[in-house]
């Protein structure tokens, strides 16, 4: 009987392996939004020079999801590249984005230099296993360096920032939307950090 009971028990666990590694990946894409609204005090009077380079724009997270027996892809470069130069656009006199840290010749000029050099710091979600209107959380963590038109730092910060958002039948939004979420507290307190530096 114990036999018989060991090799079912082999047999469902080797058709659930094969079931997970047959699944295709939740690739999840996130499309965080500021408005101009949250960002009317925090106007920057400055040109900044936005620096997104290669390692933030293909950062991908990917976890695994026991709740759908799936991997996930979290696709967290390209929705911040976004929502960085859409934040920046709103808040600040102009932007120009680059892949790399300019050099600091040009004596004469009078921007602040923001360098995005996220690493991404970290991330991590949670889910519950068994309800899926259940909360949904997501934590996502900012490196940000500011510069001023000498290469002198301004500011260098770590931001960490969590989101959530319930559950619904829509797998992608229970998974996509509390990442938005957190992404959008991030910049605000950003942009908030960066405004106060025109009184220095």
């Amino acid at each position: 009987m114990s036999k018989t009971v060991t090799v079912v028990a082999a047999f469902m666990v080797a058709a659930l392996a094969a079931g997970v590694t047959g699944c295709a990946s939740l690739h999840i894409t996130m499309n965080p939004e500021v408005s101009e609204s949250e960002l009317a005090t925090k106007h920057i009077p400055y040109h900044i020079i936005l620096v997104i380079d290669s390692e933030l724009e293909s950062y991908h997270w990917q976890g695994f999801s026991d709740a759908e027996l799936r991997n996930v892809d979290y696709d967290l470069g390209s929705a911040s590249k976004d929502l960085f130069l859409k934040a920046f656009m709103l808040a600040s006199k102009g932007v120009t984005l680059v892949k790399s840290r300019p050099t600091y010749s040009d004596a004469g000029r009078n921007d602040i230099v923001l360098v995005v050099h996220p690493r991404i710091g970290g991330f991590s979600e949670k889910h519950s296993l068994w309800i899926r209107n259940a909360d949904y959380l997501a934590e996502i963590i900012y490196h940000v360096t500011v510069y001023d038109k000498t290469g002198k730092v301004l500011l260098e910060k770590v931001y960490s920032s969590r989101g959530v958002a319930m559950g619904s039948t829509n797998l992608y939004s229970n998974y996509g939307a509390p990442v938005e979420r957190a992404m959008e507290q991030a910049i605000v307190a950003i942009i908030d950090d960066i405004n106060k530096l025109k009184a220095q």
